[in-house]
């Protein structure tokens, strides 16, 4: 961890654990640190230590998805390159059991995304649209999406859970930025996450359409 640039702050006492924004615990959570100390980031980018009862890990990559304009400061910096080392025995790809989601893929009523969703282009296309590409409801927050990630072979890679503004159709930032995964939010144990693009399922089937990355 120590070869790159935002890395965990180390344990130096209890004044550099701080409450977790998501389970609310007190002095179990890092915070995420610029060893070159050109950015200070948000309290909420950093890792829970409750890995099994919370999970909640907001990185520095995800900072600068959510906020472009502190990436685009770095685009000119050289960024460090990290070869791991091959696995002997790599792990089998981990998969949400397929019961999940489709447990999910309902009560669209109280989805807020597909509230704002459906005074844009109405209930019938928001619904076509949901189905079509696997977005479901998260109870993990009032109101969540969950955008799953569903390979070419029909199976959940993993799923990305967000919680919008029903009237806005933003990502509720306040007081803390409600994003997460469901593997962490199911506290599923020794999860190997290999990730795939969202909407891989298409491709098969729509091979003649333009894909987005």
């Amino acid at each position: 961890m120590s070869d790159y640039r935002f890395r965990l702050q180390p344990y130096k006492g209890i004044s550099t654990r701080y409450t977790c924004p998501e389970c609310k615990q007190k002095r179990c959570f890092s915070r995420y640190i610029d060893t070159e100390g050109r950015i200070q980031f948000p309290s909420y980018v950093g890792r829970c230590d409750h890995e099994q009862r919370c999970g909640y890990h907001y990185t520095p990559s995800d900072y600068f998805k959510d906020n472009p304009s502190v990436q685009e400061q770095l685009s000119e910096e050289r960024k460090p390159v990290f070869i791991p080392k091959a696995a002997e025995h790599p792990k089998p790809i981990s998969y949400i059991p397929a019961e999940i989601v489709e447990a999910s893929m309902q009560h669209y009523e109280a989805n807020n995304l597909f509230r704002f969703l459906c005074l844009k282009f109405g209930r019938e296309q928001t619904m076509e649209l949901m189905k079509r590409y696997n977005v479901g409801t998260s109870r993990h927050w009032q109101g969540a999406t969950v955008f799953w990630q569903i390979d070419s072979s029909g199976k959940a890679r993993t799923g990305k859970i967000i919680l919008y503004n029903p009237q806005t159709g933003k990502r509720v930032k306040q007081p803390f930025c409600h994003v997460t995964w469901v593997h962490s939010a199911l506290r599923l144990n020794d999860f190997n996450l290999r990730q795939c693009f969202f909407g891989e399922h298409l491709l098969a089937s729509e091979k003649g359409k333009p894909v987005a990355l």
